[in-house]
């Protein structure tokens, strides 16, 4: 048996939509018999180089030999170029991941993060625009009403349906909730918002997501349908930033760097690595969902007096 083919094709797997037949869809692109395509997902017949060529464009996944003295991961860089940041096209990147997530069968993301996962915020126009417009980091601009992009709020709320409609468990830092609110100080305080209602009603959305989230965690699902369910984590340490996507048969794991760029891998003895490593942290961790209400009460009354606290200090400057 080809092991090197047989996670080939399990790379494959995770690539395609639930709906669609593996066996059947290896024959089209390769134009042979649905039993001779079944022999070469088994590793029992072997693919010829012209054949992994025709199967790596057709599913947009690399096929990487890997000598057994030699093991390695194979990554793929999501990235968004930071010298001409363009974040209608990082915005499109994120809509056509999350819809081949969607459109899988058997899906759930579980995320480790020290920032609020923005997927909560495109609910909230004011507040995803600038989120987007401080990762930008152009020290020359600033962010007004103006600048608000329908496009990239049009693509945020289709993002924000993908994620209510699939299950995920998130587990966040200590401080997560600082990031975002240290951002929104600072920007306020350089002159970058000059706009103080502006500013104000930013605040307010993310006071208004937690307050989202809250109701996510009471019910633990996002939507009325219990199939997308909703676990949240409370982590003192948590080491890594990263998003691992579960489907039946496979996995990928996005690990995030240099504020929002990702590499994607679907090498799922890695991605097994990093799913023991989150439930590591499930075991460490406080949960908010569900029956832990004590204690996501206490962690939200902190947010919000956090928030509070940047609202009065923003009146002050009046």
């Amino acid at each position: 048996m080809n092991m090197q083919q047989v996670k080939f094709f399990q790379a494959i797997t995770a690539a395609l939509p639930g709906y669609q037949n593996l066996a059947q869809s290896v024959a089209e692109v390769l134009a042979i018999s649905n039993n001779e395509a079944y022999k070469k997902i088994r590793g029992l017949s072997t693919l010829s180089i012209p054949q992994v060529i025709k199967l790596s464009d057709a599913f947009n996944v690399p096929f990487s030999y890997q000598p057994n003295q030699l093991p390695s991961v194979n990554f793929n860089y999501l990235y968004v170029n930071r010298e001409t940041p363009n974040m209608v096209d990082y915005m499109k990147g994120l809509l056509q991941n999350m819809k081949e997530i969607h459109q899988r069968n058997d899906k759930h993301i579980i995320i480790t993060t020290d920032d609020v996962p923005i997927f909560h915020f495109f609910k909230y126009p004011e507040l995803t625009c600038f989120k987007l417009f401080f990762w930008a980091d152009n020290p020359t601009l600033k962010f007004h009403s103006d600048t608000l992009n329908e496009e990239i709020i049009a693509i945020a709320k289709d993002l924000h349906q993908l994620y209510l409609e699939i299950p995920s468990t998130e587990i966040w830092a200590e401080d997560t909730v600082h990031g975002t609110l240290g951002q929104i100080r600072y920007a306020f305080e350089a002159g970058h918002i000059t706009d103080q209602d502006l500013a104000e009603k930013i605040v307010e959305q993310l006071r208004y997501c937690l307050a989202d989230i809250n109701m996510y965690a009471m019910s633990a699902k996002k939507t009325i349908d219990p199939l997308n369910g909703f676990n949240w984590y409370n982590c003192d340490v948590l080491g890594s930033l990263a998003y691992l996507v579960e489907f039946k048969d496979a996995m990928v794991c996005y690990n995030r760097f240099n504020t929002f760029n990702y590499l994607k891998t679907d090498d799922q003895f890695y991605c097994s690595q990093t799913k023991d490593w989150m439930q590591g942290l499930i075991r460490k961790s406080v949960a908010f969902s569900g029956q832990g209400e004590k204690q996501r009460n206490k962690y939200l009354y902190t947010a919000f007096a956090d928030c509070d606290q940047l609202l009065k200090e923003m009146a002050n400057n009046k």
